[in-house]
């Protein structure tokens, strides 16, 4: 099985233990200049199926504008819900330097993503660090969350630690945070799926 094909089973993922992320999104995004937007992800369409295991499996692109000071560096998580009061990361990105107010599609799945200025990434328990893209059951609509934040320090956790300790860390650096929550209902076939077996 590839390791795109594994999100939405994988037993490794964590839940998320972001500071600040329980509440109302009106207490996770503030101040309000700080800007967060995304060419590829609109919270009216589903996410689009380049992110889901259906397409390539690549991380998504974002762009930051107007962050407070004095931030230090950005971070980023991904979770779904995994159950009524759990949510599981599938990604945690920190320490993007503030020079980089783009943070482009399809990052290296490795702990340290030298093209983005040295900015570390984690790892579900007993997997590789990296983006993994969702992969839901067919038919079944699930709900995915995006934060991107501005925080106050560079975070000294290690790349590939496991997104329990990175959402920690982020979670005590929070100056802003900004959310994209957007859903995605994996075909009922993948493309070339039936092709393939018509054959």
């Amino acid at each position: 099985m590839r390791r795109r094909d594994v999100l939405a089973t994988v037993a490794g993922a964590t839940a998320v233990g972001v500071a600040g992320c329980a509440g109302s999104e009106a207490e996770t995004e503030t101040p309000r200049a700080f800007r967060v937007s995304s060419p590829a992800i609109d919270p009216d369409e589903q996410l689009p199926a380049r992110f889901t295991c259906t397409g390539e499996g690549v991380s998504p692109p974002f762009a930051v504008e107007r962050a407070p000071d004095p931030t230090a560096g950005f971070a980023v998580t991904a979770s779904f819900n995994q159950g009524p009061i759990t949510d599981r990361t599938f990604w945690t990105l920190w320490n993007v330097p503030t020079d980089r107010d783009r943070i482009p599609a399809a990052l290296p799945s490795e702990p340290v993503v030298e093209s983005l200025g040295g900015a570390r990434q984690g790892r579900p328990e007993g997997g590789e660090a990296g983006y993994i893209s969702p992969c839901p059951p067919r038919g079944e609509p699930f709900t995915y969350r995006f934060q991107v934040y501005a925080l106050s320090e560079r975070l000294s956790v290690e790349g590939g630690a496991t997104h329990d300790t990175a959402s920690e860390a982020i979670g005590n650096a929070v100056l802003a945070s900004r959310r994209f929550s957007v859903e995605y209902t994996r075909p009922a076939s993948d493309p070339g799926t039936e092709a393939a077996s018509d054959g």
